[in-house]
């Protein structure tokens, strides 16, 4: 009898654990809070930035990189390529190039336009927290749970490193 009762507790768990994985999935059709005007992203949202000319919004999680549409909250483009999850993005100053920070210790360089990886960026050796393009576009900087900054030319949308 005990072993049956163990049986189905552990199916129980198992079940509560699955089904909510399945609907954090699908948590757009969920209500929204009160106030709120649209849900963005899946998974576990890590940070949020406005494209230059504030038309878009890129949305990094532990899932990958979302582009939206600020005005209609449309998908524009999903980065897939990612080997962990994304915990910064930066757009460049025109707003055609997007650095992503990585879990994998990785920066990964984006074509905004064709949604493309135009480049895999290395250096840390811990988890890629944060990322930002410098005004001009030329540098991109990185700072990591390893206690570093990277700073990596970038010229021309071409990395040089």
């Amino acid at each position: 009898m005990k072993n049956k009762l163990f049986l189905i507790v552990i199916a129980c768990c198992m079940a509560l654990t699955f089904t909510t994985c399945i609907f954090a999935q699908d948590s757009s059709k969920w209500g929204l809070p009160k106030g709120a005007k649209m849900r963005l992203g899946k998974g576990e949202i890590k940070e949020i930035v406005y494209s230059p000319d504030g038309t878009k919004l890129a949305v990094a999680s532990t899932i990958g990189v979302w582009i939206y549409d600020v005005q209609t909250g449309a998908e524009l483009n999903f980065f897939t390529g990612h080997t962990d999850d994304v915990y910064s993005v930066s757009f460049s100053a025109d707003g055609s190039t997007l650095a992503s920070g990585i879990a994998d210790e990785a920066i990964r360089i984006w074509n905004t336009k064709t949604g493309k990886s135009i480049r895999t960026l290395s250096g840390h050796t811990s988890w890629v927290r944060s990322v930002a393009f410098s005004p001009d576009g030329s540098i991109i900087a990185s700072g990591s749970s390893d206690g570093t900054v990277v700073l990596s030319l970038f010229r021309h949308k071409t990395p040089l490193l």
